[in-house]
This record gives structure tokens, sequence and C-alpha cells, in this order.
């Protein structure tokens, strides 16, 4: 795993997954278990492609970054907007749950913008799906016709009109 290959905005989905994953583990499920999982497949699409270069993703990586990253940062929202109102409740006495949820909703926002920053980097259009054949090789560059052969001179007949000597 070389980091410093990644570009910045694989950097900071690797971030969000990691704030996710740890941030699910403090708040101890507390809607931050579905960040462990948006979060561990972040971190396979970003870092497959570098442990298992034959192997190719079923889209590109932005697509698939975003649509990870989307369901990462709409299921932390929608965690952290069902438990506000337990934080109020247990705001005294959970300390490290309100961390843990509170990591896991920005390491899943995180997610969210560094996989729409992808996205957009390339080019915005979802390419998900079957994995494509390669490209064909471009075509081969086509010789200039060959000029046509220069006519053959025929043999001379003889005036006569046959091939016999004469007599004589």
């Amino acid at each position: 795993m070389d980091f410093s290959k990644l570009t910045s905005n694989d950097k900071l989905a690797v971030y969000g997954a990691a704030a996710a994953i740890i941030g699910a583990f403090l708040s101890f499920g507390g809607g931050g278990s579905f960040g462990v999982l948006t979060g561990v497949a972040m971190l396979v699409i970003i870092f497959l492609p570098q442990f298992a270069p034959t192997v190719t993703l079923p889209g590109s990586k932005g697509s698939l970054m975003m649509i990870v990253g989307g369901i990462g940062a709409l299921g932390a929202v929608l965690a952290l907007l069902s438990l506000l109102s337990l934080m109020g409740a247990f705001g005294v006495y959970g300390g490290t749950w309100i961390i843990g949820l509170v990591l896991s909703t920005a390491g899943g926002l995180l997610m969210g913008w560094a996989s729409w920053q992808a996205f957009q980097a390339e080019g915005g259009k979802f390419n998900v799906g079957m994995a494509s054949p390669p490209p064909a090789p471009p075509p081969a560059p086509m010789a200039p016709p060959a000029a046509p052969p220069a006519p053959t001179a025929a043999p001379m007949a003889d005036e006569g009109g046959s091939d016999e000597e004469p007599a004589g």
C-alpha cells in the first residue's frame, strides 16, 4: 500500500473511511455499523488497484466511490438525525458514544465529499456495470496504394506471320 500514489480525493476518502469505522466502534453500533460497511467498501475501492493490479473494478473508480460515499454520507446523516433526541438524554453519561457518533457522521460526510470530488474529476458521468473490454488498438496506418505494374513489351512477331525459317 503506497499512500503517496493516491490523489488528494483518495486520501480524503481514506481519512473519512477511517473516521467512519473508528466512530462506529466508539458509538457501539449506534447507527454507526453502517459506517463500518461503507468505510470498508471505500477502502477496498481505493486500495484494490494497488494490491491486485490485474483485478478490474466493475466500473470507474470515481463512480464507485460516488455510490459508496453517497450511501455512507446519507446513512451517517440519517443516523445522526434519528439519534439527536438520545444525544440530549445521554450527553452527560455517554461521552464516548456521542464522540463515536459524531466521528462516524463526520467520516461519512467526508467520504461523500471526497467521492463527489473524485466523481467530478472523472467527468461526472456514471460508468458502472460489467467491466468493458479493453479498447481496440488503433488501426494500422494504411500504406499508399502500390503503383500499377509497368506494361510488359509484347514479343515482336515476324512480318510474314510464320515462325518458320525461309527455305533457301
